[in-house]
């Protein structure tokens, strides 16, 4: 028996439903055996794929058998009987679940009608809860030849009606031709000097605000990740704190963040200063890089110099240890998508689709994080150098309510003079902070913002280990 739960098309049940009695009678299984099809959503597969497989990302198909068949076994009732629901005589065998879109978008990709898409899914799932699976090219060869023999004794089609064998072959082409086409997807580390420009460069790769950019060096205390997502490629671009030298425990964390982020990594972009002799950087930061990635050295602001200068200094680094050289203006797009273009190159190939993260995410922080980065990033623009780093933005509460969010922070600095300085007179300095931030968080999440800042001392936080602790700013002997 087969339950059916969710809209679906009539002429796709009565598919379902002899899909269902063919599988039945060249199985042998009982009448009382049920299997429910539930037709879900993108977010509700997703769901369950995190929630059972630990896969973040929405599938066509999941099957859940409840009871445990090789091929070509029979069922024997008498295994379960502890299991047959006393009241209706019955025995739930799996679960079967199809997601609607993916389903329609797959048969529109393979050519083929919708009908014959959701039965080929629903023989899938049946197959797998009587042993069949596809683990292996040859499990997969039985499976599809088992689920064609059925799907096509029923006239359920491969081909539209009417289908030429010209047009035939057109279709087995086009499906070869998509599934040779390769899928690239890995981490890519941004490494470099304190304002270099590799926040503003990883804004510009993945199109949205993932890092918060400031005149001031070492803007970045932790790293980050920006997310690149297109149809075939998913990069994980990582933007690292700034080298500099070790001053405060929290200068001794962001270090142990760059070698981090160095560990594992498939390529490195070692971003230097067109502005600033080039060699010396590069010799510097590469000393630090990983040994076994790609590296591509990414020569940043060449809009801030001439051509003649740029080229007399690319002489001197003609025999150094990199894969390939890049000049770029970050901050205005030059080259940026020949770069993307070459990072893509050098990426790990998958003969299917690999992602770390959902395709519609754009980085791996949340709201909250982001709040207080934005927060803390024109506190930075606003107070200059009247400031220095020891600024740390907390938010004490994040309420998301129906036609506003509430956003309380508390912004931390180390002196009362410091304080005095960030609330400013008659407190225009802390007004003309939360109005810039709050501007920028509500582009962000699309919602008026109603966002609250208070000012607190807490002398020489950086060096402090509770304070770091409290902060989420970890660190170890």
């Amino acid at each position: 028996m087969i339950n059916i739960i969710g809209a679906l098309d009539e002429e796709i049940k009565k598919g379902f439903v002899s899909v269902y009695n063919k599988v039945q009678n060249l199985f042998n299984l009982p009448d009382n055996a049920v299997v429910n099809v539930t037709i879900v959503g993108e977010q509700k597969i997703r769901s369950l794929n995190k929630s059972t497989r630990n896969i973040d990302k929405v599938t066509d198909v999941l099957t859940y058998p409840y009871v445990e068949l090789k091929i070509n076994s029979a069922l024997n009732l008498n295994d379960y009987a502890c299991d047959i629901d006393q009241s209706t005589n019955t025995l739930t065998i799996g679960d079967i679940y199809i997601c609607k879109t993916q389903a329609e978008k797959q048969a529109k990709q393979y050519g083929h009608s919708v009908k014959r898409e959701f039965c080929f899914l629903l023989c899938h799932g049946l197959l797998h809860i009587l042993g069949y699976d596809h683990m292996n090219a040859d499990d997969e060869k039985i499976m599809a030849a088992k689920q064609e023999e059925i799907l096509s004794s029923l006239n359920i089609l491969r081909y539209p009606v009417g289908a030429s064998k010209k047009d035939e072959e057109k279709i087995e082409k086009d499906k070869l031709e998509n599934k040779s086409k390769q899928f690239a997807c890995g981490f890519v580390t941004v490494v470099g000097d304190t304002n270099v420009g590799k926040s503003t460069l990883i804004n510009a790769l993945v199109g949205h605000k993932v890092s918060i950019v400031s005149p001031k060096s070492q803007t970045t205390r932790e790293n980050i990740c920006g997310i690149y997502n297109d149809d075939s490629t998913q990069i994980v671009f990582v933007d690292t704190p700034g080298y500099h030298k070790r001053n405060t425990l929290v200068d001794d964390e962001m270090d142990k963040q760059i070698a981090a982020a160095n560990e594992d990594t498939e390529v490195v972009l070692i971003m230097i200063s067109a502005i600033k002799p080039l060699y010396e950087q590069f010799e510097k930061i590469s000393k630090k890089v990983s040994k076994t990635a790609k590296k591509l050295l990414i020569i940043n602001k060449i809009d801030q110099t001439t051509h003649e200068k740029l080229a007399k200094e690319l002489i001197i680094l003609n025999n150094i240890a990199v894969d390939e050289i890049v000049p770029i203006s970050a901050l205005k797009g030059k080259n940026v998508d020949m770069l993307l273009n070459i990072i893509k190159k050098y990426l790990p190939k998958y003969s299917y689709e690999m992602r770390y993260y959902p395709q519609d995410e754009y980085t791996n922080k949340n709201l909250r994080f982001m709040a207080a980065e934005i927060i803390r990033e024109k506190a930075l623009m606003l107070l200059q150098d009247e400031i220095p780093h020891g600024v740390y933005v907390a938010i004490t509460d994040y309420k998301e309510n129906e036609n506003i969010i509430d956003i309380f922070a508390d912004m931390y600095c180390e002196r009362e003079n410091h304080k005095a300085i960030i609330l400013g007179k008659n407190g225009d300095m802390i007004k003309k902070i939360s109005t810039a931030a709050r501007k920028s968080i509500e582009h962000l999440v699309e919602q008026k913002v109603n966002l609250q800042l208070y000012v607190k001392v807490k002398p020489n936080w950086r060096n402090d280990l509770k304070a770091l602790e409290q902060f989420g700013l970890k660190y170890e002997e």
